[in-house]
């Protein structure tokens, strides 16, 4: 089988703009992402006349809306390559071996016949997966692939969605989630350990279309398999802003999401101890959310009631009884419990 290739000189065009748009190119700072671009601090010696202060903003005002224009170009030509490449396993395929040349081969100028051989030798390996020929525990590399381009699509138009907009990705997330614990039986191995990184300043897509400033959205996560994350950080809050009653629900699915892809991920051991020392935790995890956000505090106490019902072996139960005493003494002063704890430092 052979990949769909796009002509470098293609890619080469949309990096330069890219590269353009930003200005430097991204360096990674010690965490591992972009640098983060600090606003100057005002000088007061910088002393302007009120002539010079209204011809630069002028000059500004014209300058923004051709930065916007030519930002927005750039951004819109690499989403279509990128959103193309989702169709299929095979076209992903074709566009992250044209970003590992260019990345790995033609910036470096490493000698046409090295590079060649490196392409020659990773067509193989993919051609040998997609009949196979590989090992099974490695996953199938262009389902990886295929995932990662359709995450990183979804958090560039989170990084761009205006405050206003952002709840419209909420659907687009919940449907990524859905593909991704479809896909679970096929990313084990190389394949998972490739998505995990999908999104990171190495990923030769990333680095090919010089991405990583444009991923840095506070309340989105970046990893594609960290199914929590995405209900952390994104779905829970904006569910909380607007659909107290929808939590509940939402809570369940990660649970029943992240339960999904983990059997298919871990050895039927590793699972059960899962089961036994993580689910339980989260399900406490539930209960607690539900009972500061929730729409009712009152199920929620009988939520965690349940969970220590359910689990009284497990190592966080102590705490749990103790936590739940606290929360009930609290809901009704008037007949505090004999079984209360004294508050510490009293």
């Amino acid at each position: 089988m052979k990949f769909l290739i796009l002509p470098s000189a293609i890619l080469l065009t949309s990096m330069t703009c890219s590269a353009l748009a930003q200005g430097t190119r991204n360096r990674p700072n010690q965490g591992g992402g972009a640098e983060t671009a600090v606003a100057p601090t005002p000088n007061p010696a910088a002393a302007l006349t009120e002539a010079q202060v209204n011809t630069v903003l002028n000059q500004l005002k014209e300058l923004e809306a051709q930065v916007l224009q030519m930002r927005g170009s750039n951004l819109s030509s690499i989403l279509s390559k990128l959103q193309a490449a989702m169709a299929s396993d095979q076209a992903a395929m074709g566009l992250y071996l044209d970003c590992d040349r260019l990345v790995n081969s033609d910036r470096k100028e490493v000698a046409k016949t090295d590079a060649r051989k490196r392409q020659d030798d990773m067509e193989k390996r993919m051609d040998q997966r997609a009949k196979g020929g590989g090992n099974n525990e490695e996953g199938e590399f262009g389902v990886a692939v295929r995932l990662g381009i359709h995450y990183l699509v979804l958090t560039l138009q989170a990084h761009e969605a205006k405050e206003e907009d952002f709840e419209k990705m909420a659907p687009k997330l919940q449907e990524y989630i859905q593909t991704l614990v479809a896909s679970a039986p096929k990313l084990k191995g190389r394949a998972n350990g490739y998505l995990a990184n999908a999104l990171s300043n190495n990923n030769p897509i990333v680095d090919a279309f010089s991405l990583s400033r444009y991923l840095t959205r506070k309340d989105w996560n970046k990893n594609p398999l960290d199914i929590g994350s995405m209900y952390s950080q994104t779905l829970f809050p904006l569910a909380a802003q607007d659909n107290k009653d929808s939590l509940p629900g939402l809570w369940d699915a990660r649970i029943m999401a992240e339960g999904t892809f983990k059997k298919e991920n871990l050895y039927a051991p590793e699972f059960e101890l899962w089961t036994k020392n993580e689910l339980p935790a989260m399900r406490w995890q539930r209960a607690v959310y539900l009972y500061e956000k929730g729409p009712s505090p009152v199920n929620a106490l009988a939520d965690m009631l349940k969970v220590i019902k359910d689990n009284p072996a497990h190592a966080d139960a102590p705490k749990w009884v103790a936590d739940l005493r606290q929360l009930v003494n609290h809901s009704a002063p008037e007949q505090t419990s004999s079984n209360l704890e004294p508050a510490p430092g009293s």
